[in-house]
């Protein structure tokens, strides 16, 4: 189905488009350059904006419900750390190996985090989300997928989930409870159970991501099929250079090549036994090919995808690659522009017309607001 919604796209925009594809607009946590990310409102403003897909990325509460968060550290972007009922939740855990000290979804019950609310996590980049920091509540996959449907009925137009399930290794593997207990939640079925129940009602396109291969690769072989789920498959990529290896930086090579389930994840394709294994050696043909037997796409990290000289964009955006292309994460704060950029009307103009499929953006308006411009006569 998320493929008939992408031809769709392309039939209602063929006649004026002029960019090689007519690229979706992937809200970022929401519409979160403007509301604190992965409540309702940013959600719902993204859509209201013109988002083709909104995106979430969950963890598990101690009870496995899956909620909207971008980490299981709460403190970051919640008021979790004003609350004196919860000043003993503090801890310190290890997480894809790096040490973080705060509160963690995965203790505290669902009740629990219904009495948490959203926080700007950059104030001081946006003052005007920081606004409202405090007014709205955390909203599980649940409600998240009863906003979609609620917004369709309402307003006439279908959108998309883009869904992450965020260190999947740790939750299913590594990670421990406060009290020391072995998490043990693997929210790649979480997901897949809460999709098939949910696909049964709606129709709405999916894509599910990850930064990590394994899980991928299990829902492509087995899981898709054995919960009768219909979603594409996207791999994140993190640091494609390979100067960043583990223990230095843990953003260039999946964990569950690094943790405890190395062993077990390397045996699934040679080009993971590769020494120094990272990101970037996915962007040779037989890393490609690799690719293509899992996933429906990738989405490289945009700080090095922007030039028209980089190798890895010259690599996935061949004609006779099938993958899709959505890069992530376009900001309007001047600290996230590439040098030489006016604005972020300018720079995804510019993306639009290399050929991308999509984009992931902080900022839903402007990015609807430029595809028109740069894709239509």
């Amino acid at each position: 189905m998320w493929r008939l919604f992408a031809i769709l796209l392309l039939v209602v925009n063929e006649a004026g488009a002029t960019c090689p594809v007519w690229p979706l607009v992937i809200a970022h946590r929401g519409a979160s350059g403007d509301y604190p990310e992965h409540t309702a409102m940013a959600y719902w403003q993204a859509m209201l904006q013109g988002a083709d897909f909104i995106e979430a990325d969950l963890v598990p509460t101690k009870d496995g419900v899956l909620i909207s968060r971008h980490e299981n550290e709460l403190s970051q972007s919640t008021n979790v750390a004003t609350l004196s009922q919860f000043a003993n939740r503090r801890s310190r855990k290890i997480i894809d190996g790096v040490a973080v000290e705060g509160w963690f979804s995965e203790d505290f019950t669902l009740a629990e985090i219904r009495t948490l609310r959203a926080r700007e996590s950059k104030p001081e980049l946006r003052p005007g989300s920081a606004a409202h920091n405090d007014r709205y509540p955390l909203v599980t996959l649940a409600e998240l997928m009863q906003l979609v449907m609620r917004f369709e009925l309402q307003n006439g137009r279908r959108v998309g989930l883009y869904l992450e399930t965020k260190h999947p290794t740790y939750f299913r593997v590594e990670g421990r409870y406060q009290d020391g207990q072995q998490i043990n939640q693997d929210t790649s079925v979480m997901l897949l159970q809460q999709l098939a129940q949910w696909q049964r009602l709606a129709d709405n396109p999916v894509y599910i991501q990850s930064f990590e291969i394994s899980n991928l690769w299990w829902m492509r072989r087995q899981g898709l099929q054995q919960y009768q789920v219909r979603a594409a498959l996207i791999q994140l990529l993190g640091d494609m250079s390979g100067k960043n290896l583990y223990p230095t930086s843990n953003f260039a090579e999946p964990w569950d090549l690094v943790g405890q389930t190395a062993a077990e994840a390397r045996r699934i394709n040679p080009v993971l036994q590769q020494p120094d294994f990272h990101y970037g050696k996915l962007s040779t043909v037989e890393g490609l090919q690799f690719l293509q037997s899992y996933a429906d796409g990738i989405g490289p990290w945009k700080e090095q995808w922007f030039s028209q000289n980089q190798p890895h964009r010259q690599f996935f955006l061949r004609s006779d690659s099938p993958l899709k292309v959505h890069p992530y994460t376009f900001r309007a704060e001047t600290t996230f522009l590439p040098s030489g950029v006016t604005d972020l009307s300018a720079e995804l103009q510019q993306v639009y017309q290399q050929g991308i499929d999509g984009v992931f953006t902080d900022f839903t308006a402007i990015a609807v607001r430029s595809r028109a411009q740069a894709c239509s006569k």
